[in-house]
């Protein structure tokens, strides 16, 4: 006679008793993780920007220095502020028909092309103030586009860092939001995006120190700025979704 055969006993998760298999996140660990994330990266942001004063005031004198600073975060305020008032304009204007997640990308993608089509135009306003200190020895085009650069630099990672504290915050919240927020942590967990918005910031910055740098020597140039920097953030963006689809 065969042996009858002993049915397996059926599968119970060990996290969660479920019975069928399945891959088990530990949401709490994940959701630990990446708040030290996002407090590193603040970390980083608050550290850049430091550094990049301190070398500015070293550079050049402090009150053209810190004029010259304030300038680029005014320029940011500036270019951020439009394209809000914009994208608001735009949502108020199609109503509330649309579905929200649609919405959404539509406030954001206007924002952001509003805010870059004035970029240019407020690096040309930057360096004409930087040509209002060219009686200071030390002021020189590459300083006047470095103090704008970091100007820059802290306007848009200031922003980043109230974000992201506040984001640290919702994420043990003991609300529907933060429950939102935790399964989104969870969903995407390592491609959360934090190191990417940061090299976007830095390079960003950058890129308007130089365009600083190009209207100082040739006012005119910003007119051709405009639609180059355009077609850069609005291709970055592509790109950027592009990747995140595919994730």
């Amino acid at each position: 006679m065969s042996e009858t055969p002993v049915p397996a006993e059926p599968y119970i998760c060990p996290h969660c008793e479920a019975t069928h298999e399945h891959d088990h996140v530990d949401e709490r660990a994940v959701v630990g993780h990446y708040r030290t994330r996002l407090a590193v990266v603040c970390g980083v942001r608050a550290l850049l920007v430091l550094l990049a004063v301190a070398g500015v005031l070293l550079w050049l004198p402090p009150t053209a220095g810190l004029t010259l600073v304030g300038a680029g975060v005014l320029a940011w305020v500036l270019a951020t502020a439009a394209g809000l008032l914009v994208a608001s304009v735009d949502l108020a204007r199609r109503g509330g028909d649309a579905q929200q997640a649609a919405s959404e990308r539509r406030l954001v993608t206007v924002s952001v092309l509003t805010g870059a089509a004035l970029t240019p135009v407020l690096a040309l306003l930057v360096a004409l103030v930087g040509r209002a200190w060219a009686d200071e020895g030390a002021v020189t085009v590459l300083s006047v586009s470095a103090a704008a650069a970091t100007g820059w630099l802290a306007g848009s990672a200031g922003a980043e860092v109230v974000r992201a504290l506040r984001l640290r915050s919702l994420l043990v919240a003991d609300t529907r939001a933060g429950e939102v927020a935790r399964a989104s942590a969870v969903r995407h967990r390592e491609h959360t995006g934090e190191w990417r918005q940061l090299g976007t910031v830095v390079a960003t910055a950058l890129l308007v120190g130089l365009w600083v740098a190009l209207c100082q020597l040739m006012p005119v140039v910003a007119v051709v700025l405009v639609p180059l920097h355009l077609a850069l953030v609005a291709g970055t963006r592509r790109l950027v979704n592009d990747q995140s689809r595919t994730r």
